[in-house]
């Protein structure tokens, strides 16, 4: 039942992610906040991953789309994770 749960909020996350309009100040606010975290620090330091995040238009929508006030929250967090991996 979780993961019912769980794909349902990912599929409506991607879903409302493409209808939205994502400025550059809104991918800098995320990529600031996420670059404190060890996690993303390990794709930062891999060159392939850094180039992605950097140059790459789609991995930069999918940061720009995480809602930065709720970056605090682990479960969000964890979440926000996964969908940057994808």
């Amino acid at each position: 039942m979780q993961s019912i749960i769980e794909l349902i909020g990912n599929i409506s996350i991607m879903i409302l992610s493409f209808l939205k309009e994502i400025t550059e100040e809104e991918i800098d606010k995320n990529l600031s906040f996420l670059m404190k975290e060890n996690w993303f620090q390990t794709y930062l330091e891999d060159d392939k991953y850094n180039d992605l995040i950097f140059n790459n238009s789609k991995v930069r929508h999918v940061i720009g789309t995480l809602i930065s006030e709720k970056l605090v929250f682990y479960f969000y967090l964890e979440q926000s994770s996964r969908k940057v991996l994808r």
